[in-house]
């Protein structure tokens, strides 16, 4: 699973979480209940946390 910055493809679900547009694929959109985005000093970047499935 990645994340982009970038505008939403034709078939993407958009929705609005915590006032910021998020697009997302619905083939992986399963996958992503329960995650959560947060920034890791560690790793310079954003990191999605949670969900321990086992998807990708």
């Amino acid at each position: 699973m990645g994340l982009a910055l970038d505008e939403p493809e034709n078939n993407d679900r958009v929705l609005i979480i915590n006032e910021i547009k998020v697009a997302i694929d619905p083939d992986i959109e399963p996958y992503t209940e329960d995650l959560t985005l947060e920034f890791n000093q560690e790793a310079n970047g954003l990191v999605l946390l949670g969900n321990d499935s086992d998807c990708c």
